[in-house]
């Protein structure tokens, strides 16, 4: 299950790949600026990353489209 520290991970890890992830508790709000409503607790660890990389999947995808 999910936790403060675990998910403190994942942020962490994100941001060295200059993805800013920002949270309330157990709660991810923003993701590269963007607008999320995520509660971390219904997620495996494995899970919540995978759901983190198709947020950025869709945000790189529409700014591609913006620049066609």
């Amino acid at each position: 299950m999910m936790n403060e520290h675990k998910l403190r991970a994942i942020v962490e890890t994100f941001a060295k790949y200059n993805i800013k992830i920002e949270t309330d508790k157990l709660k991810l709000t923003k993701v590269n600026g963007h607008p999320v409503d995520f509660d971390a607790t219904k997620y495996m660890q494995d899970q919540l990353i995978e759901l983190i990389c198709k947020v950025m999947a869709n945000q790189l995808v529409a700014e591609v489209w913006k620049k066609e």
